[in-house]
Parts: structure tokens; C-alpha cells; sequence
């Protein structure tokens, strides 16, 4: 696996811990790289089929889940409780488009997210902000919120446990349009690289997930996560935000999708309902005339997003449908089909 470093400046990655103990790190890093992979080459080229349909418009996407995953809630009542709700999620739309769903959950690895600024104000205290529980606790204490590698090892045992629940680890995956597949956004590199296999002709197959993401916040050209997913074999996708200009979501498109092949790019857009509908047409018609065959997704959560006085995040239903309708009228006018992504956290049991 060592000549992927030579792409891959961890240096220029942003929004990574900055762990205390570098020997506990390598550690950590030889035994992720020694683990049972948690998803196959054959799982994600029958996904990459799937998603081959709905760039053209035979099939649409679900993606429902948690914007941070908690490792205690890999049990069997937890995960059950997730997949009805993709279930309901997706019969619905179904019934309301007449379309096949692809079910997909933000599920088994979202256990790390970028946050802003590295501190909070909690109180009178300053202290590290939580960064997801594979990098540190969200207990407002000087301990919890110390970044532990060991985390990573905790991570991957609860996204095995979880694979396993949904029947993609020692078991037949369901074939009858129930499967829900994985996906997470791979930021931590110290665990998205340890968990890279080597396959036959030189291929890579990124083992912690069947459909990584790169977020708004990670997505440059010249950086690492970028160069982490051209190189897997994975269907890829990346968060386009209101900033993205069309030359950057052209070369953004050649460096994951050079051979332009349907199934292989998604691009998720989180604009915002007041910016959507005078950002989105530049860039669909950017990548129209580039010739990729991409997926195009909507997550009306991100760009929407609004905080209270007290500090406490929280989002308008009607700006998230106002987003969602004029991503669909923009793509309409395009000629492109669309599909949507929102997630949403279920009562846990």
C-alpha cells in the first residue's frame, strides 16, 4: 500500500485530529490495515450497476441516517429501528414517483465529521469541539474531548457489527430491493487509508464502505481526499456547495470520473433554498457539456441549516422543500434526472 502515500499528502488534509500518541497511531493504522474488509469488489460493482440506472433515470436514490453515527447503536433493535425508517422512506417515494428506490444509509462508519473550529465555548470553558466518536467523546470534559486513536479500533468493531446486522458480512445480501447499502463520508484518513485493499490489476477497493463521500469542507482539487477516492474502485460522490464554480466541478469530474462512466460519480448538492435555484444551473450544464454521466443528489439539510439562541441547530421544513423543488426544476430544465438524499436521525430504541 505504500505507493498510494505518493498521492496522498496527509500533510494538506484538513480537518484531522491531532492525536497525542503517534506510536498508538501506527499501531492502530497495522491493525485496520489486517481486519476482515467490511464490504467486497463484488458488493460495490453490483452498487455501481445500480447507480449506472439512476444516472439515467430508471431508478432514484434514498439515503437516509445519522449526521454523526454513535458506536453504541450498533445493536440489533438500533439498526432494525434505521432500516424501517429507510424502508418507509423509500416505499413512499416510490409510491409517489412510480420509480425503483435504492435504498442507502448514511450507516456503519459515520462516525467522524468536520467541525468549523477545532474549539467550543461550553459555559465558561473552552474546550476541543467533538470531532464524532472515532476521534474523541462528546462529554463536555477535558478527557472526552482528548482525540484517541484506539476510537478507530472501536469504530470499525461497531461498523462490522452493524454490517453484519444488515446482512452484507456472513450472510446472502437481501436480492429483493430491501438491501440497505452503506455509505459514509471518508474524512479520517489515519482509517479510510488503513482500510484501502489491493485487488487483482492494481485496483483498490476502499473495505470500510460501499459509497464513500467527500464533504464541502474536503473537497479541493489538489488535496488528499480527493486523491484517496479517484484511485478506489468504489462509486464515489462529493457535496457541491454554493461556492463551487463550473471550472471546478469540470476538473473536480476528471479527477473522479476520467473514463466517464455511468455509475461511478454522484455530486450532492446542499446550496441552500435561497441559492439553489441561481447556482445549480452553471454547474449541471458544466458537467452536461464535460460529458459525465454523474448522479445527481439533493441534501436539503446542510444548506439549510440555523441556530437558536442558545446555540442549538435546526432547519425550517419549508426551506428544505423549497430546496428540494428547485434542485428538481433546475435539473428538469437540463434534461437530467435526479434523485435525493436527506438524512434524519429515528428514535432509538
Amino acid at each position: 500500500m505504500g505507493n498510494i502515500l505518493v498521492d496522498i499528502d496527509r500533510a494538506k488534509a484538513r480537518h484531522q485530529p491531532e492525536w497525542n500518541n503517534p506510536a498508538q497511531v501506527e499501531l492502530v493504522r497495522a491493525i485496520l490495515s489486517s481486519v476482515t474488509p467490511l464490504v467486497t469488489a463484488a458488493q460495490v460493482e453490483d452498487l455501481r450497476s445500480h447507480l449506472a440506472r439512476v444516472a439515467t433515470g430508471e431508478m432514484q436514490v434514498l439515503k437516509a441516517g445519522d449526521c454523526a453515527e454513535d458506536p453504541a447503536e450498533c445493536t440489533a433493535g438500533h439498526i432494525r429501528s434505521k432500516t424501517e425508517l429507510i424502508g418507509l422512506l423509500a416505499q413512499n417515494l416510490e409510491t409517489a414517483t412510480g420509480k425503483r428506490t435504492l435504498r442507502v444509509g448514511r450507516i456503519a462508519g459515520q462516525f467522524s465529521k468536520p467541525r468549523s473550529s477545532r474549539f467550543e465555548k461550553l459555559g465558561d470553558a473552552e474546550l476541543p469541539s467533538f470531532f464524532g466518536h472515532m476521534i474523541n467523546g462528546p462529554e463536555p470534559t477535558h478527557e472526552s474531548r482528548r482525540p484517541d486513536p484506539l476510537r478507530m479500533l472501536t469504530g470499525y468493531m461497531a461498523a462490522r457489527e452493524i454490517m453484519t446486522q444488515l446482512g452484507w458480512v456472513g450472510s446472502v445480501p437481501r436480492t429483493d430491493g430491501s438491501a440497505v447499502w452503506t455509505s459514509h463520508e471518508a474524512l479520517l484518513l489515519d482509517y479510510e487509508i488503513s482500510m484501502l485493499r489491493e485487488l487483482d490489476g492494481g485496483r483498490r477497493l476502499l473495505s470500510s464502505t460501499h459509497w464513500p463521500w467527500i464533504g464541502e469542507r474536503t473537497r479541493q482539487l489538489d488535496g488528499p481526499h480527493v486523491a484517496l477516492l479517484a484511485q478506489v474502485i468504489n462509486p464515489v460522490a462529493c457535496k457541491v456547495g454554493p461556492s463551487m464554480t463550473p471550472g471546478e466541478i469540470a476538473e473536480l469530474c476528471d479527477r473522479l470520473d476520467p473514463e466517464r462512466e455511468p455509475g461511478r460519480l454522484s455530486l450532492i448538492v446542499r446550496m441552500g433554498a435561497d441559492l439553489v435555484a441561481d447556482r445549480l444551473p452553471r454547474l449541471v450544464e458544466a458537467v452536461k457539456s464535460a460529458g459525465h454521466p454523474v448522479v445527481w443528489l439533493t441534501d436539503p439539510m446542510h444548506g439549510n441549516t440555523e441556530s437558536a439562541a442558545d446555540g442549538t441547530k435546526y432547519r425550517l421544513v419549508g426551506n428544505v422543500a423549497r430546496e428540494v423543488r428547485g434542485f428538481r426544476r433546475v435539473l428538469d430544465l437540463a434534461g437530467v434526472p435526479a434523485g435525493g438524499s436527506i438524512w434524519r436521525r429515528p428514535p432509538t430504541t
